[in-house]
């Protein structure tokens, strides 16, 4: 049963990164269905095994902001956003201690992490897709995403893999994993020129922390490295001449969007949104409300959050990025340098994006508590089997 469930969870995984792209007529998305099937062989996994598998101080804290969030119907501004956000935080909480309970082992992980590259091979495919027919990305003009897929949110889903894919091709054993080595390094350049596509500035800086990770000096061989920066380079420029000119136009606007205080018009959105904090600053306008108050989302999670939970809630939140980033901290070298890479990117890219209640958010943090709990337990393990090789042979 474990096994099934495993599998199962794997395929969730994989559907991450282009979870609105097939939808199911009376069910929704397919990663709606997928979570329902997920979450009964779990509960058939916790019934027949008899245990459960008891969550950390991560999940409390998530536990507890989630509850704010749902309290926050008492006194929300709109009652239909905050329930519908109310059903997104069940949904979420649930496949967090679903990831808890199945991906126990650094291997486990490991297959979690490349289930997700993969599955954004899916979104890149399609991005590609688009581009080659002139298919631009709903809302925009000459921007290219994925199908049923946001283009700024493709942009982040997509800069998110590029650590895993980087860890994944210097972990994978050549002999063994020929064609997975293959395909987590070429995902580095088909993934830039994707996120290119969608011309989504914020991905520029965004892209910083992974390519951080990527250059890093460890203990690589010299000419190793030197093949990886000259395939950058020369993939970059291979990009650069396939990308239209309007797309090139556009992030060339960057540094003049953000000097004249626009930013493809969100600053003035942010001062809305300070505005409604500045109205009900301790308990929040409602969680999920913003969208009918202003008109739009934040386009900036730590505002959305400020605006939505209040201070309340954004202290909660604030504990959960602590929990997430030190626990990142200590994790062993060759491993705390991918979570943070990881982490960083979200820190980044959520600055024009409400992704408070977007899966990739909430499972990329619990990746970093399951790598954590994975590595410790896996060290005790071999001490204890230490421990009693030394006892037998005394």
């Amino acid at each position: 049963m474990r096994k099934i469930t495993f599998w199962i969870t794997l395929f969730l995984v994989f559907n991450l990164p282009w979870e609105n792209s097939i939808t199911i007529p009376a069910v929704g998305s397919l990663a709606r269905l997928l979570g329902f099937v997920a979450a009964g062989f779990w509960l058939l996994t916790i019934l027949t095994e008899g245990q459960f598998r008891k969550p950390n101080l991560f999940h409390a804290f998530v536990l507890l902001f989630f509850i704010w969030s749902i309290a926050s119907i008492i006194w929300s501004k709109e009652i239909n956003g905050t329930n519908f956000r109310m059903k997104t935080y069940l949904q979420i909480f649930l496949l967090l201690l679903i990831l808890w309970e199945v991906l126990r082992k650094p291997g486990d992980l490991e297959a979690g992490l490349q289930a997700y590259v993969l599955g954004a091979y899916g979104s890149i495919a399609s991005s590609i897709y688009n581009y080659i027919n002139g298919t631009n990305a709903v809302n925009y003009q000459v921007r290219y995403s994925a199908t049923g897929v946001n283009a700024v949110d493709l942009s982040l889903i997509l800069v998110l893999g590029i650590p895993l894919a980087w860890h994944l091709y210097q972990q994978a054993d050549i002999r063994k994993n020929r064609l997975l080595k293959f395909l987590n390094i070429a995902y580095i350049p088909l993934s830039i020129f994707s996120i290119l596509l969608t011309a989504a500035r914020t991905s520029l800086f965004a892209i910083i922390p992974a390519l951080v990770y990527i250059l890093w000096p460890k203990k690589l061989d010299i000419s190793r490295f030197i093949f990886i920066l000259i395939l950058l380079v020369i993939s970059l420029v291979v990009i650069q001449t396939l990308l239209p000119s309007e797309i090139k136009d556009r992030l060339g606007t960057t540094f003049t969007s953000i000097s004249t205080s626009d930013i493809g018009g969100r600053v003035n959105i942010w001062r809305e949104t300070i505005a409604i904090f500045n109205r009900h600053p301790f308990l929040g306008n409602g969680s999920g409300t913003l969208s009918a108050t202003i008109g739009t989302l934040a386009h900036n999670t730590y505002l959305s959050v400020l605006a939505e939970t209040g201070l309340i809630g954004f202290f909660m939140f604030i504990c959960i990025l602590a929990i997430v980033i030190n626990q990142a901290i200590r994790l062993p070298k060759g491993y705390s340098g991918l979570w943070l890479s990881v982490f960083f990117v979200w820190v980044v890219g959520v600055l024009s994006l409400s992704w408070e209640a977007v899966k990739p958010t909430w499972v990329f943090f619990s990746f970093v508590m399951i790598e954590g709990a994975a590595l410790h337990d896996q060290f005790r393990a071999e001490m204890l089997q230490s421990s009693s090789s030394e006892t037998q042979k005394g």
